[in-house]
């Protein structure tokens, strides 16, 4: 578990980008840390193996509440603290994710992180820190120190609405063999992001819930050994809402317009301005723990500002299913295609499709052993090669006790291209320890027969 990667694909000799995977995994990932917020959690994916509760291996944080002593031992302080510190070592065959001269090495990767907050009646509050400092053996140039702040509120307006709100700033590397990256002859890139969402979700009709999300990322990417990188600086401002209108049954039906603007800080370095707009309906099924199913199908035009540049009309398809299939095993899927922006001069856009198939195995309470794979396509809509990206991994986490995990990974990458230069290959294992107060939590709910105080766990906290 990383700081989140935030760019892949395969590098090029040329120094414009193709960042269209990157993009929607950031926009995708920044929805999903607001929507955890307002949304309950279906009751398929509490009961799953990833995120089922084990309460004998999780441990209060820090009461910081400076009245109650009792709060200390009992985590029912509302003001506290989780800490997290994790080591990873391993050895990475293709540091620099090229098609020949292949440099391989050990790194070594430590992710601290704090989580500091504050719960009342009708909101709570969190302020999360966290860090990854990553190093090579053999390739100091691939050194990294990534560092994100995020500030999340969630506000019960009424017992049918509620808002969350975010606000974040992050300075991250480009992964080495990205579209982003410039190549091996060049040092560590980064970038900084700074972001602001708000969802707000609605039960008040009944059987129709409505979810609405706003959110602005701004990027802004340093320069490196003298390059100037201020071409690919941008704003990125997203609006979508899901409107239920049916239910029959456990399946609920909904429709799905939004709106994305890509604007560019500077648009010479041939990277137009657009506005994508999507519609879209769909499904979603519910069959209680055991399996839940989301699924959409529509169609998105993406229109620019530069003039001589037509209109896109694409696909939008999205699915997610979870299968618990026993009570040890749980199986997932997802699919997705949809119209990106690419800052590549040669193509305004991208189509990516990606499937994607995960298990996950407890064989014990404390071990959960799970595999990925997963499969993304590229086609651009101008004068540059397309691209086919397959992952594939395992990763093993043994639960010592409340306080302390070890876990080992196996990953493995093939990228394949219409450019043989762009092609690689790369297999990654690692060992991992932490330690943790977290993330065990005690929460208070009114019942007919007074009030009653479970245990729980607070989730997605680190990553």
């Amino acid at each position: 578990m990383t700081v989140p990667d935030q760019a892949r694909a395969c590098c090029r000799a040329r120094v414009p980008v193709r960042d269209a995977l990157w993009l929607a995994a950031i926009l995708i990932a920044g929805l999903a840390a607001v929507a955890p917020a307002v949304a309950q959690t279906p009751e398929a994916e509490q009961e799953s193996v990833a995120k089922r509760p084990r309460l004998d291996y999780e441990s209060y944080g820090l009461s910081l509440d400076p009245v109650d002593r009792g709060a200390r031992t009992t985590g029912s302080s509302p003001v506290y603290a989780f800490t997290r510190m994790e080591v990873e070592t391993g050895h990475d065959s293709n540091v620099r994710r090229v098609s020949s001269g292949e440099t391989s090495s050990v790194f070594t990767v430590a992710r601290p992180g704090v989580s500091l907050h504050v719960d009342g009646d009708k909101h709570q509050t969190s302020l999360t820190g966290q860090a990854a400092i990553g190093r090579y053996g053999s390739s100091s140039g691939d050194a990294y120190d990534d560092a994100q702040i995020n500030l999340r509120s969630r506000i019960e307006v009424d017992e049918d609405a509620a808002l969350a709100l975010n606000a974040g700033v992050g300075r991250f590397h480009i992964d080495r063999g990205s579209d982003l990256d410039l190549g091996p002859a060049y040092g560590t890139q980064t970038y900084r992001s700074y972001e602001l969402g708000a969802q707000f979700e609605t039960l008040a009709l009944e059987d129709k819930p409505i979810t609405g999300t706003m959110r602005s990322t701004w990027y802004r990417f340093d320069d490196v050994d003298g390059v100037d990188r201020s071409g690919l600086d941008r704003w990125i401002g997203i609006g979508n809402a899901r409107i239920g209108f049916a239910r029959t049954g456990e399946v609920s039906f909904f429709v799905q317009p939004g709106v994305q603007r890509v604007d560019y800080s500077r648009n010479d370095a041939g990277n137009p301005d657009s506005t994508r707009l999507d519609l879209s309906v769909g499904a979603t099924y519910s069959g209680g723990a055991v399996s839940q199913f989301t699924g959409f199908a529509g169609v998105s035009r993406r229109s620019y500002n530069q003039s001589g540049t037509a209109a896109e009309f694409a696909a939008l398809v999205g699915a997610k299913a979870l299968w618990n299939a026993t009570d040890l095993m749980t199986v997932t899927g997802d699919l997705s295609i949809s119209n990106e922006d690419s800052t590549l001069s040669s193509a305004s856009s991208v189509t990516t499709s990606e499937i994607g198939l995960g298990v996950d195995y407890e064989p014990r309470d404390n071990v959960i052993v799970g595999t990925k794979l997963r499969w993304t396509d590229y086609r651009y809509s101008g004068d540059v090669e397309d691209e086919r990206l397959l992952k594939a991994g395992v990763d093993v986490r043994y639960l010592l006790n409340e306080y302390a995990y070890l876990g080992a990974g196996l990953h493995w990458e093939d990228q394949s291209s219409n450019d043989a230069a762009n092609e690689f290959q790369a297999t990654v294992a690692s060992l991992r320890f932490g330690l943790k107060l977290c993330c065990l939590r005690d929460f208070v709910t009114e019942e007919r027969e007074g009030r009653i105080v479970r245990q729980g766990v607070v989730n997605g906290l680190f990553r």
